[in-house]
C-alpha cells in the first residue's frame, strides 16, 4: 500500500502519482489522504487514487498517515511525501531488503533532500544499518510492515504539532522495540523538500522548535545516552 498526504501543491502530487503508476511493478494500491486542500485538488485526489480520505481541515502528518494505514490492505506500507518521485524497480528492491532482514522495522531509500544519514545524489550498492538512537533518516519514504507499524510500534505519534518530530519519534519507537532501521542505497528518491512547510505553514520554524523540545523531553534518556539505552534495552529483552 503506497500512502501519501496531500495539502494543495497539486503539481507535486501529480508528479508523485505519475512516478508510482509508471515505476511500481508489484501489485499495489495508492492511498491519498487530503489534509484540507482547495476543492480542485480534492477532486483530483478522489479521481486519481485507489482509495482516499478527504479532510476539510489539516489533521497533521501523523494522523493523516495513521488514517491511511487504517485503509491499507497491503502486507507492506510505503509512506512517502508527495513532493517525491520514485525510480523504476523501487518496490522490488525495498521489499527485497525488508524480506531479507526480518529484524528491519523501517527500510528507507536514499533521497536528494533530507537528513544526512540518507542524503545522496546518486544511487549506490550498499544497504546500511543506522546506529540506534542517533542519526535517523527523514521520513521522506518509509517502507514498513503494516502489522508491525500498528501493533508493535503503535503507529505515528499524534502528540506533535503539524510541522515535525513525528519521524524521529517513530524511529526511536522502532529502535526501542528492538528492530533495525536500514538505508537501501540502491533506491534514490527525488525529493524537493520543505514544500508544504514553507508554502503552507505560518512560522513553521516555531513549530519545529516546539516539537524538538517535546521530542527531547520524551526521549531524553535514549537521545542523550544512546549507548546506555542500547545496553538497558538488551537486558530488558
Amino acid at each position: 500500500s503506497v500512502i501519501t498526504l496531500s495539502w494543495d501543491n497539486l503539481d507535486y502530487t501529480k508528479s508523485f502519482v505519475q512516478s508510482i503508476r509508471q515505476n511500481t511493478t508489484l501489485p499495489y494500491e495508492l492511498i491519498i489522504i487530503d489534509n484540507g486542500s482547495e476543492p480542485e485538488t480534492q477532486r483530483w485526489v478522489e479521481e486519481n487514487s485507489d482509495q482516499s480520505i478527504i479532510f476539510q481541515e489539516n489533521q497533521g502528518f501523523s494522523k493523516g498517515f495513521n488514517e491511511g494505514v487504517k485503509l491499507a490492505e497491503g502486507k507492506y506500507v510505503m509512506m512517502a511525501n508527495n513532493d517525491t518521485e520514485f525510480p523504476p524497480e523501487w518496490d522490488q528492491k525495498l521489499t527485497e531488503t525488508m524480506e531479507k532482514n526480518p529484524s528491519a522495522g523501517i527500510v528507507s531509500p536514499v533521497y536528494t533532500s533530507g537528513r544526512k544519514s540518507a542524503l545522496r545524489f546518486k544511487p549506490g550498492k550498499n544497504i546500511k544499518k543506522v546506529f540506534p538512537f542517533r542519526k535517523y533518516p527523514s521520513a521522506v519514504a518509509f517502507l514498513m510492515r503494516r502489522d508491525e507499524l500498528v501493533n508493535t510500534f503503535g503507529g505515528w505519534s499524534e502528540e506533535y504539532e503539524i510541522a515535525s518530530g513525528e519521524d524521529a519519534d517513530l524511529c526511536f519507537s522502532v529502535w526501542k522495540a528492538g528492530f533495525d532501521i536500514l538505508i537501501d542505497e540502491r533506491v534514490l528518491i527525488i525529493h524537493e523538500g520543505k514544500v508544504t512547510s514553507s508554502s503552507k505553514l505560518e512560522d513553521w520554524q516555531a513549530h519545529f522548535k516546539l516539537n524538538s523540545r517535546q521530542f527531547r523531553k520524551k526521549w531524553f534518556y535514549y537521545y542523550y545516552f544512546p549507548f546506555l539505552a542500547i545496553i538497558t534495552e538488551k537486558f530488558k529483552r
